[in-house]
């Protein structure tokens, strides 16, 4: 942990105004990007977020300085989301082909977003919002650990100390979920192959103006683990949160959430 971080958790130990804010300010970027990215919903973030930091700032007696901050609030908040998606029903692996064909789905909001003058498509965005849907159908602990290894870059052993599990548990989660993941961009790509899904880069992307379709489509063909491979670097790179489409996924993450909601499946164990 660097002097200045160390000064400033000392600060907000010490209850000093304001010390707390300003040593979680830097970080809230990625705390914001990791929930959204692993609830697949942007309220849900957003409250994940804060009750995170509130848990932070009533626990910040019991942290020791034996991992980094960052590692140390990074736990907090995967814990937290964690829960919440145990709490909920898991997503099936072909979630957005279901809200496709749900007439309550906003499909009419969607197209206006595409063409909206400040919309638009951007299909490695899009590849990052799928990927973030896929994950919804895996067990929590498997989408954390992908997506704390291979979307945010930490080390096996950073990773597995803020799952609070061993780096070999880790492992197994990785594996378990890559492979889960190949099945299912496997399935996923070959019903966009064959009806032309709208809720899919190429049907989305046609939608668009011309001029705000974005970049052209990029080559995912394959193997499963190659195809996989050249995903994650696409979704490490996409700037989910704030790019072109931004606007048009969290419509769309919401619109899954809820034709999920509505189909009835078992809750978490």
């Amino acid at each position: 942990m660097s002097e200045e971080r160390d000064a400033r958790v000392a600060a907000a130990k010490a209850g000093e105004e304001g010390a707390f804010d300003a040593l979680v300010r830097p970080l809230l970027p990625r705390l914001e990007a990791f929930a959204y990215r692993m609830l697949a919903h942007p309220e849900d973030a957003a409250e994940a977020v804060q009750d995170a930091l509130l848990r932070a700032h009533q626990g910040l007696a019991q942290f020791r300085g034996e991992a980094r901050f960052t590692t140390w609030l990074f736990s907090i908040l995967t814990r937290v989301c964690i829960d919440q998606l145990r709490a909920r029903r898991r997503w099936r692996w072909d979630a957005q082909h279901h809200a496709r064909v749900d007439p309550h789905a906003p499909h009419h909001d969607v197209l206006e977003r595409l063409q909206a003058q400040d919309g638009g498509f951007e299909a490695r965005e899009h590849i990052a919002f799928c990927f973030s849907c896929v994950s919804r159908s895996l067990p929590p602990e498997e989408a954390a650990a992908l997506l704390l290894r291979e979307v945010f870059g930490y080390s096996n052993r950073e990773a597995a100390r803020i799952c609070g599990v061993s780096e070999s548990v880790l492992r197994h989660r990785l594996s378990a979920g890559r492979l889960s993941l190949q099945d299912a961009f496997a399935g996923l790509c070959g019903l966009v192959r064959k009806e032309g899904v709208c809720y899919q880069c190429e049907g989305l992307r046609d939608q668009a103006p011309a001029a705000r379709q974005g970049s052209p489509l990029p080559d995912l063909g394959g193997d499963g683990d190659s195809s996989l491979r050249r995903r994650l670097a696409i979704v490490r790179d996409a700037d989910l949160e704030g790019g072109r489409a931004a606007a048009l996924h969290r419509l769309m993450f919401r619109a899954v959430a809820d034709t999920e909601a509505r189909a009835g499946r078992p809750r978490e164990e």
